[in-house]
């Protein structure tokens, strides 16, 4: 609980896929995955957002399909709406958003209730600066209070500013397990010799 794991590697290291295991979405070939507590992930942009439905029912809708009833929903409407800052595209069709307000809205349902367990694939790289550490202060909220941080990103700083240690993955594989300084460092020395 409260641990940061940062997971770096080149395009088709198995980083999504492991993400995608872990989260149920997908099946392991072998070996298994145990999960202690409630996850919270965004694995893609928009966290499967319907183009034609407005934020407000696309937050109702996720939200429904993270197990929140619509009195819970209805709770945390303003806060989420609030936390998202896009204003009225708010009751717009999310058609008409932004990469970066549908990765602001995705990020606010997602951690509209405080996760054990909380997953980013690479959403964030879509933000701004502003809402990105606006993101990272509630992830570290979440952190100081339990919840388990796995977060995907080619994002040096990111991985540096939010993780205690990083895993290295290629082909499938750990090829490295340790601090996210040492792990960066070591997959730069691949690239190099790429």
């Amino acid at each position: 609980p409260g641990e940061a794991i940062g997971i770096v590697g080149q395009n088709g290291a198995g980083k999504s896929t492991l993400l995608k295991i872990i989260t149920g979405t997908l099946k392991p070939t072998k070996g298994h995955v145990q999960i202690t507590g409630r996850i919270a992930a965004i694995l893609e942009l928009g966290m499967g957002f319907n183009p034609e439905l407005t934020g407000r029912q696309n937050v109702r809708q996720a939200a429904g399909l993270m197990g929140f009833s619509s009195q819970e929903i209805d709770n945390v409407m303003v806060d989420i709406e609030t936390f998202a800052e896009i204003g009225e595209y708010f009751d717009e069709a999310v058609r008409t958003y932004s990469s970066g307000m549908q990765m602001r809205v995705a990020f606010a349902v997602a951690t509209g209730w405080r996760p054990e367990i909380l997953i980013v694939d690479e959403a964030l790289s879509v933000g701004d600066a502003y809402f990105q550490h606006k993101s990272f202060a509630r992830i570290r909220e979440f952190r100081e209070q339990g919840t388990t941080l796995l977060i995907v990103s080619h994002d040096r700083n990111a991985i540096q500013s939010l993780c205690d240690r990083t895993i290295l993955l290629e082909k499938g594989a750990v090829i490295k397990d340790g601090a996210p300084e040492e792990v960066f460092d070591f997959y730069n020395a691949l690239i190099a010799e790429k």
